[in-house]
């Protein structure tokens, strides 16, 4: 088991919201039930431990630092499971101890995940607050890299409003800070320049989008395995940028791609893998109700009731389609 790491947390929580373009699952051969549930135990065991080792700090009065440290690491793994209320009252108790407490980063790790939250539900505005929040004490702290993360998550907030010109002009501040980072992170690097190539598009700037996407599709091919969350988000992301260049076929041929790489897709909550799949396949049903293919449209729709099914109640809110940004048509 392993946690979501900031690409994938970032691609649910945040890009997950907009684009569909994030972890695919389910019931499309990546495990067997017995597996699944034994992920599903798993993450449950790390919660338990965790909640754990909060009580028995607090019976020790351990400092606020330690203690908002234990409460930020579980309100990441709420997150994680897609548990909303509980993530949000966890990463509430973290700020409130670590605000003051000397761990500057911890403190803005923890607006970050409020950030997440916020724009996961639709709540733009809050989302975006807390974002600036965090950019200021990184911006302190000199992390490039998570001044960078910052800049792209906001655009994101702006392009959920329809403001496709500030989102691009954030998301390439954020490509010049990952840039300059000492240690590039590539698989920010990599949401980077696809959130860059959706405001592009947005702009219907379509064909110097698809140039950031295809940097993300060369970086990605060089750094992760094909079968890599990196990997199957680029090529959702190419779908919807040639869909709307007018490619149909060489959009057709990129989700089909992205379909495939997902089965080989594992280790992530089963909430995450079942809603991710939903996404992209609520994407490529948009792009079969355009092309007419009706029978097909209907079958991917039945195939999304069943898996929504399944989901958690604490998603139903969740802002995850690139539809729900008002671009399609």
């Amino acid at each position: 088991m392993m946690n979501l790491n900031g690409f994938q947390r970032h691609f649910w929580m945040r890009a997950t919201g907009w684009m569909a373009a994030i972890v695919i699952a389910g019931g499309m051969g990546f495990g067997t039930a017995g597996a699944m549930a034994q992920g599903a135990d798993a993450w449950g065991q790390r919660i338990e431990t965790l909640r754990g080792q909060i009580k028995s700090a607090e019976l020790a009065h351990a400092g606020a630092a330690q203690l908002g440290g234990l409460w930020l690491q579980l309100a990441n793994r709420y997150q994680d499971q897609l548990n909303f209320g509980d993530a949000q009252d966890a990463f509430v108790k973290a700020l409130r101890l670590l605000r003051g407490a000397g761990v500057d980063s911890q403190y803005a790790d923890a607006l970050d995940g409020m950030a997440s939250l916020e724009l996961a539900t639709g709540q733009l505005g809050e989302a975006r607050d807390f974002d600036k929040q965090a950019l200021a004490v990184y911006e302190t702290t000199g992390d490039k890299t998570r001044v960078g993360k910052m800049h792209e998550t906001i655009a994101l907030s702006w392009l959920f409003e329809h403001h496709a010109r500030e989102a691009e002009e954030e998301s390439a501040k954020g490509l010049v800070e990952l840039h300059a980072a000492a240690q590039p992170d590539w698989g920010e690097m990599v949401a980077a320049l696809l959130t860059h190539g959706y405001a592009l598009c947005f702009e219907k700037r379509c064909a110097e989008g698809l140039e950031d996407v295809n940097q993300a599709r060369d970086l990605a091919r060089a750094k992760f395995p094909e079968e890599s969350l990196e990997m199957t988000t680029t090529l959702v992301t190419r779908g919807f940028v040639e869909w709307k260049l007018g490619a149909v076929d060489e959009s057709d041929r990129a989700m089909a791609e992205a379909m495939r790489l997902a089965q080989g897709l594992t280790d992530l909550p089963q909430p995450v893998l079942v809603g991710a799949r939903v996404q992209v396949m609520r994407q490529y049903g948009e792009l079969l109700k355009a092309t007419h293919r009706k029978p097909e449209a209907a079958e991917m729709e039945a195939q999304i009731r069943r898996l929504e099914s399944t989901q958690p109640a604490s998603c139903s809110r969740c802002t995850v389609s690139v539809a729900a940004l008002g671009f399609m048509h």
